[in-house]
């Protein structure tokens, strides 16, 4: 491998710990916009690889887990988004 595709790899790697990093601090948009960036760098990478190389399905599968989260993530601020815009409607939490 060459030393650009190991640095490519490396920086994938920081995006990826970054969005990890994000996700846990509780910055969510941040995590959302680093997994996805991550998961573009991991395909970038399965390109130039070779097809049925092991690691592959690892790099695939982190992938599916990244874009599961990023799904929950965003889920998580529409409704979130969806209780603020209520209470500052309401004035209040209102039951229906």
């Amino acid at each position: 491998m060459s030393n650009n595709n190991n640095n490519n790899n490396n920086n994938t790697i920081v995006i990826a710990q970054k969005a990890s990093q994000e996700d846990q601090a509780g910055n969510y948009e941040e995590a959302i916009q680093s997994y996805q960036h991550a998961v573009k760098y991991f395909l970038h990478i399965l390109k130039r690889e070779p097809q049925g190389k092991d690691g592959n399905q690892k790099i695939r599968d982190t992938c599916k887990q990244y874009l599961d989260r990023v799904e929950h993530l965003q889920e998580y601020l529409d409704n979130k988004e969806v209780i603020t815009l209520h209470f500052i409607l309401c004035g209040h939490y209102c039951l229906r």
